[in-house]
């Protein structure tokens, strides 16, 4: 009978866990995918210039260039 009550006591528990976590997630303030998705490209034109990826990084910034080329070869 024991093992019974924990398992119960135990679902309990779980069920007040997801109940408190939808709680929060339904408490969350939500905007519409359009606003969001314009806000987004608004921030990537305005930051476009300072990305790396997507300028480059000048040889002379570049912290990862190879110093030495390989002689080897």
């Amino acid at each position: 009978m024991s093992g019974k009550t924990s398992t119960t006591s135990n679902n309990i528990s779980q069920a007040r866990r997801t109940v408190q976590q939808l709680r929060i997630e339904a408490s969350i303030e939500r905007i519409k995918v359009s606003k969001a998705s314009a806000d987004l490209m608004l921030y990537c034109e305005e930051h476009a210039k300072k990305d790396p990826l997507l300028m480059g990084i000048p040889a002379s910034e570049n912290p990862f260039k190879d110093k030495k080329t390989c002689i080897l070869l």
